[in-house]
């Protein structure tokens, strides 16, 4: 009889847990979907700062007569732009710049040529369109620069192993010669 109790006991305890486990976990799965990630919010910054740097503002209007307006008149998106007080601007400089010391330089690329390309796709004004070809060109020559670098820094690991291999051998040569002749 104890026995009996003592199983039907573990039994209840076990599936209560497994109820909390699975409660717990459909928690945080809500939560981490609820939660932008660290990409989407370096993009969302890197996309704030080009905009500044256009500028635009990144608000999203959710009133379609605005949206509408722009489409029928294939007019140039010009928004009133919110201006950004200098600690907001440091506070997302400080952000991106702790992502992409946290993430190599390919994934940063990405994101920020992701962004450029959502962009190309706004109605944009001459002047716009050629800031963002110019900061596009300069993505492009500091990925081709930080390439290159590494290219360098490879072929430079590559000889000087090649010339410590070497070295050691010829010591290790030298070092057998004179253990011969002490003998």
């Amino acid at each position: 009889m104890e026995n009996r109790l003592s199983h039907q006991f573990q039994a209840r305890k076990l599936a209560q847990e497994k109820e909390q486990y699975q409660e717990d976990y459909k928690q945080e799965v809500l939560e981490a979907m609820q939660q932008p990630s660290e990409e989407t919010q370096y993009k969302q910054l890197f996309k704030q700062s080009v905009l500044a740097q256009l500028g635009m503002s990144d608000e999203k209007d959710s009133s379609k007569e605005v949206k509408k307006e722009a489409e029928s008149e294939k007019a140039p998106v010009e928004k009133q732009f919110k201006q950004e007080t200098p600690q907001e601007k440091e506070q997302r400089l400080a952000k991106m710049k702790e992502f992409e010391q946290k993430h190599s330089f390919d994934k940063v690329y990405k994101l920020k040529k992701e962004v450029l390309q959502e962009l190309k796709e706004l109605n944009l004004t001459d002047s716009q369109r050629e800031k963002l070809t110019k900061l596009e060109k300069a993505l492009d020559t500091e990925k081709k620069d930080h390439d290159k670098q590494k290219k360098e820094e490879k072929s430079q690991n590559g000889f000087t192993k090649f010339f410590a291999r070497n070295s050691g051998a010829f010591s290790s040569k030298k070092r057998d010669q004179t253990q011969e002749m002490e003998r």
